[in-house]
């Protein structure tokens, strides 16, 4: 790769086009290329003369010089070809004698009115700009000195003065007044001025009516009278007429009034109209624009100088814009910069054309519940789709892929069961719903499209009756807690029924009781080493129901006895508890009823057995020792823990004296004691 680049100062004016050859060698060989470099012109500032441009010009001038006086001559050249140069004066100091100096299109700057040593300004400075046809400038300043030159021409008492009038004066309307020093003075105009005349007593009037409007000449006159007398005696005096202009042309616009027809999918701040308006009053003549929409077009649109554009986004999806025929209004107030202010009023009507912008959306339920009895053509549900797109329920479904058995209607979206439907074999079923917008864009073949699954959930119909284990034989110890479950029925319902559990026979003495699929024990069992009270063997039999099918199960418990011992006072007991097994196949929360009616109950159970321990307790003060020769309560660490295990007592080692008899508060069973040893008997 070769990089070029250039060690001289390069001038279009000078050399446009440079062609260079290239000549590359390697390995023994040369390969030549031309190159041609255009030199692209670059627009220079104009170059005006050093001293004009600082410290400026200095210009010294007698002040009997007659109208129009050449001042100076502003030298300035533009280093580009064929560009002109434009001068401007652009500040006179002081601002009062601006419109005393002119400058022509070759620089040369003058004055239209004389010079008056004695009665006006003796110093004045003139900037001037320079600008070529690109807008590039330089500027400079001259400075004119008046010097004074005596003569005997007639003095005016006020030589200079300056008059301001408004543009609507009325014709005949008195302008100034002139008056030089002297007798037999006649006055007359020094110059052509149609729109002025003056009479021979030096009075001032305007000729006809001033429109600036045709006529801009007429903002800013000079005015130069002579008075002179019959001994050939004369002086010059000028008035500055300056007429102010009136607000009388309101602003005109192109175009008049903007009508636009849009998608509404128009980015925002995009330009819909630029508005071209012009004031016709040469002063005061700015326009401003002020933008004034309807309640539905508020904040759409926004004024950006002279241009309208799109502020928000402009919806055709609702229903407010669908009421206004998709027509969004706007009025723009175009007011100049007079006083008082005209307005002129350009109405905006932007029709609004309708996009396909967004994907129909499914709304829920997309999950439907139905029995499995349900018959052909039972209404499962309705799946509903809706558009963000005006309007938003304009949708077409169908269900795609394979045949499901279930059908829909394309306007509502009901669906429909077209076949019949068995839980156990399958349970659930899904499909894909389409949905697919119609209408939705100003071309009828643009269309968007959305699919859904949908689940159709069986409901399982009670129509199985429940399976279980049919046959159970288990072994427990008398001294089983009533909460420790004895065993757990494993029970099944392929419909899923919630299963009880009844005993229908074998619970002999109300021994057992049922809670969910577990059995317990319902009261303790009674063994005593002398003789078995309670049977070991029990049959039961238990009835599983789902509530409209049963089946039975037969239940084998045998009972091992453990006898009980004689607590002592010091050594604690122990117990060995069965290794129990539980299976867990439901779990069965009693109702509120249940619960109060239960808790009733137990609160009476506890009264009655504290009345019954009442009762014992008066019934072994009578029976035992007199008060006062007792130092000992009557029965001392009578606990016994039936659940414990030991060993049988030999009778012979056991103490036969009672001296107390108590009753058994677990089996209502009566025995006797001894306070002393705490060895118990049964009755």
């Amino acid at each position: 790769m070769l990089r070029l680049s250039s060690n001289a100062s390069l001038d279009f004016e000078t050399l446009r086009l440079y062609r260079l050859e290239l000549r590359v060698s390697a390995n023994n060989s040369t390969a030549t290329q031309t190159l041609e470099v255009e030199v692209l012109d670059v627009n220079e500032p104009p170059q005006c003369d050093a001293v004009f441009q600082f410290p400026g010009a200095v210009v010294k001038i007698p002040n009997d010089l007659t109208v129009p006086i050449e001042l100076y001559h502003v030298v300035a050249s533009d280093p580009d070809i064929n560009n002109n140069l434009n001068y401007r004066i652009h500040q006179v100091w002081p601002a009062s004698a601006r419109p005393q100096f002119m400058i022509d299109g070759t620089g040369t700057i003058y004055s239209n009115q004389g010079f008056g040593y004695q009665s006006s300004d003796k110093d004045f400075i003139v900037n001037v700009t320079v600008s070529d046809e690109q807008g590039a400038s330089c500027t400079g300043k001259v400075r004119i000195e008046i010097l004074p030159v005596l003569d005997h021409t007639l003095n005016f008492t006020v030589p200079s003065q300056s008059v301001t009038i408004s543009e609507d004066i009325q014709v005949g309307s008195v302008v100034a007044i002139v008056k030089a020093l002297g007798s037999d003075l006649r006055y007359e105009f020094v110059g052509n001025y149609p729109a002025y005349r003056i009479s021979q007593d030096g009075i001032i009037r305007t000729t006809c009516e001033l429109d600036l409007e045709t006529d801009g000449d007429q903002q800013w006159s000079i005015l130069m009278i002579r008075a002179f007398s019959t001994t050939h005696r004369s002086g010059t005096a000028t008035v500055n007429v300056t007429v102010l202009d009136v607000n009388d042309n309101p602003p005109t616009c192109t175009p008049s009034v903007i009508v636009l027809c849009i998608p509404e999918t128009t980015d925002k701040y995009s330009v819909l109209a630029t508005l071209s308006c012009s004031d016709a009053d040469i002063t005061n003549n700015s326009v401003s624009y002020q933008l004034e929409p309807n309640a539905v077009s508020q904040f759409k649109f926004r004024l950006q100088g002279s241009q309208l554009q799109v502020n928000n986004t402009l919806d055709y999806d609702n229903a407010e814009i669908a009421h206004n025929n998709f027509q969004y209004k706007a009025t723009i107030f175009v007011i100049d910069g007079g006083l008082p202010p005209l307005t002129t009023v350009v109405q905006v009507l932007v029709t609004v054309t309708p996009v396909n912008e967004f994907i129909p959306g499914f709304q829920q339920p997309v999950q439907f519940l139905v029995n499995e009895d349900a018959g052909r053509g039972t209404v499962i549900g309705m799946v509903r789709a809706t558009d963000r797109d005006w309007e938003h329920d304009s949708i077409r479904y169908s269900i795609t892929g394979a045949d499901q058995g279930f059908s829909i209607n394309p306007r509502t979206g009901e669906l429909y069961l077209r076949r019949e439907l068995d839980f156990e074999t399958q349970p659930t079923h899904q499909f894909v719903v389409q949905a697919v917008d119609l209408n939705q864009d100003i071309n009828p073949s643009v269309r968007k499209q959305t699919t859904q699954e949908v689940t159709i959930n069986v409901q399982n119909v009670n129509d199985n009756p429940p399976e279980c284990n049919p046959f159970y034989e288990t072994e427990i110890y008398s001294t089983l807690s009533l909460t420790e479950e004895i065993l757990s029925l494993t029970c099944w319902d392929i419909d899923g029924d919630r299963l009880t559990a009844t005993l229908t026979n074998g619970g002999k003495n109300d021994r057992f009781r049922l809670n969910e699929l577990q059995l317990f024990s319902k009261n303790a069992f009674s063994y005593n080493p002398e003789g078995i009270f309670d049977p070991i063997f029990f049959e039961l039999r238990i009835e599983v129901t789902d509530g409209k099918f049963s089946t039975t199960v037969l239940v084998i418990i045998h009972v091992k006895p453990w006898t009980t011992t004689v607590p002592t006072t010091t050594t604690p007991t122990t117990t060995r508890k069965p290794r129990v097994q539980t299976v867990i196949s439901s779990y069965w929360e009693p109702e509120p009823w249940f619960v109060a009616v239960m808790t009733v109950t137990i609160a009476l159970a506890l009264i009655a057995l504290g009345l019954l321990i009442w009762k014992i307790l008066q019934c072994t003060s009578a029976c035992g020792k007199p008060t006062q020769e007792m130092s000992q309560p009557l029965l001392q660490n009578t606990y016994v823990n039936f659940a414990e295990e030991a060993k049988p007592q030999n009778p012979r080692d056991t103490p036969q004296t009672f001296d107390g008899k108590a009753q058994d508060p677990v089996t209502g069973r009566n025995y006797l004691f001894n306070s002393i040893t705490g060895v118990r008997r049964w009755t």
